[in-house]
């Protein structure tokens, strides 16, 4: 399955799928998580307090049973000091948890040792296994080493969005200014090299970006001409990062959950109005089947329950019965023949005729578990033999 997602970031926040952030009585986001994120269990909807959550209680000694008995063992005494002692009665979790795009400013400094940046060299490790699609990424030139050997703009998509990966030539990317389109950029070429398909002359056709498509992660290094090249008309005086600047794609994204080199969220950043920007791509997901061959073998389910497979001229009779002192029989009641021929308005010699509309699945003690309906009835004759093939979804 490929669901498709549409991003849209302006003015610091952000909206997926084009829908708006709703505020509620007792919160910014009615949901119960930030603006801009998606809710993974969609519970303590517009709450405060109270929350639903998962708990174990301390009286039940679960944890601490179990920690004792591992304890005798390993030869070690089972008496001993409550290891969640220090722990109130109940231990809880929440169920307030979100996920959204991030974006992340990796700032690289390649002159000590000590200020290497870990997230980007954890990239370009990452790299090296898109070499059999991204030529950008053999290591036979130092096109690679280059591309982290200054600043880095990442673009973060957690994996609930995607599956497994983001679909290869699904990525599109558009820059506006005052809601004006002024760049896109698209993978069209399906090996992860985010190509500029509309913008200046200076830039369009050339790569500006990456895409990890499994890792979920879009990076523009700096170190690119084209990804610090300038992309609008004029200075329109917004601020990226701190400082004044033009639009480049190395800012694409900014404002959408900014975090710093740490990883933490920053609360508190310049806010833009003038420039917004969009991430659309469809995901990968797979979804596990059970196959099942269902057999109508020869001289069998050439019988049917259905009224009209009984000739309806002897509609007197069905149903009818002979009882004698010591005997008792059904009428006999003649099976309608449907088989065709092929002289017009001829009858053919009578043969069992059934049309196959369903397909029942048991179990071992015979059980109905489901019925499969087919698409179109079958006609089958006792020469016929017949295997439907059945694909069940398992959740």
């Amino acid at each position: 399955m490929h669901p498709e997602w549409d991003f849209f970031i302006y003015n610091s926040e952000v909206y997926i799928n084009n829908l708006q952030n709703i505020s509620g009585s007792h919160s910014h986001n009615y949901k119960g998580v930030p603006p801009g994120f998606l809710s993974l269990y969609e519970y303590n909807l517009d709450r405060t307090g109270e929350f639903i959550k998962p708990f174990i209680n301390k009286n039940s000694n679960y944890k601490t049973r179990f920690r004792k008995d591992l304890k005798n063992m390993l030869g070690e005494t089972k008496s001993g000091s409550d290891p969640f002692g220090s722990l109130s009665s109940q231990i809880d979790s929440s169920y307030q948890m979100s996920a959204s795009i991030t974006r992340q400013f990796l700032e690289i400094d390649t002159s000590t040792l000590t200020n290497l940046n870990h997230t980007a060299s954890a990239i370009k490790n990452k790299c090296l296994q898109y070499q059999t699609i991204n030529p950008l990424f053999t290591t036979r030139n130092s096109t690679l080493d280059q591309m982290f050997s200054d600043n880095v703009n990442m673009i973060n998509i957690p994996s609930i969005f995607y599956g497994s990966e983001i679909k290869k030539g699904s990525l599109t990317l558009n820059y506006y200014i005052t809601g004006t389109l002024i760049s896109t950029a698209k993978d069209e070429n399906r090996n992860g090299q985010l190509i500029c398909t509309f913008g200046p002359s200076g830039v369009s056709g050339s790569v500006v970006g990456h895409a990890l498509y499994r890792e979920g992660i879009l990076f523009f290094p700096e170190s690119y001409g084209a990804s610090k090249a300038r992309i609008d008309t004029g200075n329109a005086g917004i601020t990226y990062n701190g400082a004044s600047s033009h639009a480049k794609w190395i800012h694409f994204g900014h404002g959408a959950n900014e975090k710093n080199d740490l990883g933490a969220l920053v609360t508190t950043h310049a806010t833009h109005v003038s420039a917004s920007y969009s991430i659309n791509f469809e995901g990968t997901t797979y979804k596990n089947t059970m196959t099942m061959f269902c057999h109508a073998d020869k001289g069998e389910l050439n019988y049917s329950n259905n009224p009209t497979f009984l000739n309806i001229e002897q509609s007197s009779s069905i149903g009818g019965f002979t009882t004698g002192s010591f005997t008792y029989s059904d009428n006999e009641v003649e099976i309608k023949n449907i088989a065709s021929s092929s002289f017009h308005k001829g009858e053919d010699e009578f043969r069992k005729v059934t049309y196959i509309s369903k397909v029942g699945i048991y179990d071992e003690d015979n059980n109905l578990l489901m019925t499969v309906d087919l698409a179109r009835p079958y006609k089958k004759e006792e020469k016929d033999n017949f295997t439907f093939k059945i694909k069940y979804d398992l959740l």
